[in-house]
């Protein structure tokens, strides 16, 4: 988990540091990321009668619907592995007591074996949490076009009609990049709530580098840019709240009815 979210921390840093000129941005790259974050964009603010904060708002609104399956799968695996973990923990650190005392290699296969054939039986698999790369993978292409986009916004547009509430969406706001970084504080704090004391640390550290970040990012940047992570991370707040309680729950029932089924297949049997 650690260096995923520094993935989301320092790519954006290096994206709004490049002082890149139209002319270096490759025609790959404008064509797959920028152009269609820029034809969107002025499109949907055409739509609200030029009104493009409302048009990034809406392009949020996209994203996390289109992410929303992928944090899902991530957060419905995530609790599901840890619930059922722990009622099997003791058979799972027999084996790896076998395969760490093994003398012989025959002796260590056969316990990775069984070790194997346990994860499968009870369908946890350390694997499936990989799926959790796969939100800030896409959207780093999407920050990507609109920094671009922001940064060398075409013809009229944005550019044009630039005022959405009380801020310039063109240019560095303090206040709208301080609102971001208190979203972006409470946002890893409403996820380290639904993990275990022991596995808090990291969301406790993203509570202080997150807001730094951000707020370093949005004041050296379009105030678009800040509007977009203070949608984007109130979303997030309330999808992964909604999303640990409902799957908690859940993984908690299913763990439940496992240890009910292992205590009566063999009630003699420590578990």
């Amino acid at each position: 988990m650690r260096w995923r979210w520094l993935i989301v921390l320092l790519i954006p840093i290096f994206l709004t540091a490049c002082d890149q000129s139209q002319t270096q941005v490759s025609n790959v790259f404008n064509a797959i990321f920028v152009g269609p974050i820029d034809l969107l964009l002025h499109g949907l603010g055409r739509l609200y009668g030029e009104n493009y904060g409302l048009a990034i708002i809406t392009i949020v609104l996209i994203i996390r619907v289109f992410l929303l399956p992928f944090m899902v799968i991530q957060v419905k695996n995530m609790h599901m592995m840890r619930e059922k973990t722990k009622i099997v923990k003791p058979q799972i650190d027999n084996l790896k007591e076998k395969i760490k005392n093994a003398e012989t290699q025959e002796e260590k296969l056969e316990a990775n074996k069984d070790l194997m054939a346990t994860y499968k039986q009870y369908d946890i698999n350390p694997l499936k949490n990989v799926i959790g790369c796969l939100p800030i993978l896409i959207q780093l292409p999407i920050l990507y076009g609109l920094i671009i986009t922001l940064k060398f916004p075409s013809g009229g547009g944005i550019e044009a009609y630039p005022n959405f509430l009380w801020f310039d969406l063109t240019e560095p706001n303090l206040w709208i990049s301080l609102i971001a970084a208190i979203v972006y504080f409470f946002q890893p704090f409403v996820n380290a709530i639904h993990y275990p004391k022991d596995q808090r640390k990291t969301h406790y550290v993203l509570m202080i580098l997150s807001p730094i970040f951000i707020t370093y990012i949005s004041l050296h940047s379009a105030s678009a840019l800040g509007l977009y992570w203070t949608v984007g991370g109130l979303f997030l707040i309330i999808q992964m709240h909604f999303a640990h309680a409902y799957y908690g729950k859940l993984a908690r029932s299913e763990a439940q009815k496992l240890q009910d089924h292992l205590n009566t297949t063999a009630p003699s049997q420590e578990v």
